[in-house]
């Protein structure tokens, strides 16, 4: 099998944050219409304080996103902005830091699906769980293709 491996890259926590709320928002969309539009019912059709504040909160939920989105990569943001160098040999794909410290390594097993995204290619775990890699990284669209074929995955 093929080594793959991209160009040394590093995420900043507003990029990371950023993906992190696009991806969910991309996964979960049918929440983000239906919750709002419901507290729209109620806040409409029912009389009461309480009706009024749940409907509210309701229809301002989606709002919240990106607040969610910092407060769930605030733990991967020390790994995220070092410089990193990915490395698919074998039945592992190698995350290469610096300082050598935050390696780790993620077994193909474990890698649900690769997506590519304009900015980004997003490395999806189980348990909704995202790696990122910048695009830029790959010498070129091929190599993700490869990457996919390496880890699994094919269309």
């Amino acid at each position: 099998m093929k080594r793959i491996e991209t160009s040394i890259y590093s995420v900043t926590r507003t990029q990371l944050a950023y993906w992190t709320g696009f991806e969910y928002a991309r996964r979960f969309w049918p929440f983000f219409i239906s919750i709002p539009i419901t507290g729209i019912l109620i806040f409409a059709l029912f009389q009461g304080n309480l009706y009024k504040g749940l409907g509210m909160m309701m229809i301002l939920w989606p709002i919240s996103i990106p607040a969610r989105s910092i407060l769930v990569t605030s733990r991967a943001v020390k790994r995220a902005t070092l410089p990193t160098k990915m490395v698919c040999e074998g039945e592992h794909v190698y995350f290469v830091t610096d300082p050598l410290s935050f390696n780790y390594r993620i077994h193909r097993d474990q890698i649900r699906d690769v997506k590519v995204r304009v900015e980004y290619v997003v490395v999806e775990l189980w348990r909704y769980r995202f790696l990122y890699i910048p695009y830029k990284a790959f010498e070129s669209p091929e190599a993700i293709q490869e990457f996919r074929v390496a880890v699994g995955l094919t269309d």
